[in-house]
């Protein structure tokens, strides 16, 4: 018989990928590279998707990464499932009032500068440092973190490229689940079950305050035209106000067109993804916005290489959707509409390079869905998306779908 698992080993998912050594020591030393740059002592880091990139794990933590050194996560709890899922040195952390004198005995002195993520970080935490470090001066150092996440490892595009697979997967099996008279909800439910069981996480996060979303939008008909709050092109009325976002109780109907953006999220990383169904056939208006979209991809994606400024490719979308008539439509409409055309990937879905009216020039490595979605009111909303990497040469395509409006009897 074996001997039974170790406790560490049952904290673990088989499957899952953790964060190599190598990997995070490369991310760490990028990090501690900006914060000698900018003559800051050391950074402190506690959310979520920073926490995950620089340790590999998400446990309740303050992760202390000095200039010069080896970086150390201090961690609440659960100190056992820390010590299993990350390469770095793991110390206990009774309360957050204990690391003043942790640090001090770890390193031999308190930092005079240190740098947060004053981006997400909420302000009563900021005053707790500011008690705990009472002699130290703050920097913000989210735009360092955001530009370094940027620009993705090859370990991190096998794992994007995976989430991908899980969109073509799920977008495949579709026709089969997809028919008139189910509710947008019921047919979302559907589908997201088919995710889950291939890995989907369930948890999207964005760094944006207050942002949220659920799978992505599912949308039908006129519901792809209801905007909403949320920095999107495609809204959709929820199922209440409390979250104003996604599917509705709105039955499918025929002739009709169906917006499947979805958005996979595995072991942390995103794609994003849209791809048309229609049970029956859709009104040539709707076709045509559709031959437009797919025109405006192949342009951008054909200009796209490193070098190339986003406001480059955002003003070559604009001009295609003015040149057929359909400007006032394109990435939502009235005050729906949204001043970018893609975004950038990875442990968030709100990440760098954002494809608008900005100077960032794309770097190989990066990571970001293009979305050419148009929405006619009174008719619904037709698009395409894809998740691309950007190459020395080029950009490729992580998700393979075909690209046509898909019809279902």
């Amino acid at each position: 018989m074996a001997p039974p698992a170790t406790k560490l080993t049952n904290l673990l998912e088989p499957r899952a990928r953790l964060v190599p050594a190598a990997e995070a020591e490369g991310r760490i030393g990028r990090l501690q590279a900006a914060l000698r740059k900018q003559e800051l002592d050391a950074a402190l880091i506690v959310q979520n998707a920073d926490l995950y990139y620089f340790s590999g794990s998400v446990q309740q933590a303050q992760l202390y990464v000095p200039a010069e050194g080896e970086a150390t996560l201090f961690v609440r709890r659960t100190v056992e499932r820390a010590i299993a899922e990350s390469p770095l040195a793991v110390v206990p952390l009774p309360g957050v009032k204990h690391l003043r004198a942790l640090v001090s005995e770890r390193y031999g002195a308190l930092p005079a500068r240190v740098g947060l993520e004053l981006d997400v970080l909420p302000v009563n935490a900021f005053r707790r440092y500011e008690k705990l470090l009472p002699a130290a001066a703050f920097a913000d150092i989210s735009s360092v973190i955001v530009a370094l996440r940027a620009v993705k490892s090859a370990f991190e595009i096998e794992l994007i490229g995976a989430a991908a697979a899980v969109a073509d997967t799920v977008c495949a099996r579709i026709p089969q689940i997809l028919r008139a008279g189910l509710t947008e909800a019921e047919f979302a439910g559907k589908v997201e079950a088919e995710a889950r069981a291939l890995g989907h996480q369930g948890i999207i996060r964005m760094r944006a305050f207050n942002g949220e979303m659920f799978y992505g939008q599912l949308l039908t008909g006129v519901s792809g035209t209801v905007p909403t709050g949320l920095d999107t092109p495609l809204g959709g009325t929820g199922l209440s106000p409390a979250v104003a976002q996604g599917v509705s109780f709105k039955r499918i109907a025929r002739d009709e067109p169906v917006v499947f953006d979805f958005v996979p999220v595995v072991n942390g990383y995103t794609a994003d993804f849209t791809r048309m169904f229609v049970v029956g056939k859709l009104a040539a208006e709707l076709q045509r916005a559709f031959a437009v979209a797919l025109h405006i991809e192949h342009e951008v994606a054909a200009m796209a290489k490193p070098g190339v400024v986003c406001r480059a490719l955002y003003d070559a979308a604009l001009a295609i959707a003015a040149d057929e008539g359909l400007a006032a439509e394109f990435m939502g409409h009235g005050p729906g509409q949204v001043r970018f055309i893609g975004h950038g990937v990875g442990l968030e879905l709100d990440e760098l390079p954002v494809l608008s009216a900005n100077d960032l020039a794309l770097a190989e490595g990066m990571v970001f869905a293009l979305e050419p979605k148009f929405v006619l009111p009174g008719l619904g909303a037709i698009g395409i998306e894809n998740t691309f990497c950007v190459r020395s040469d080029g950009i490729v395509a992580l998700t393979t779908s075909p690209e046509v409006i898909y019809e279902v009897d």
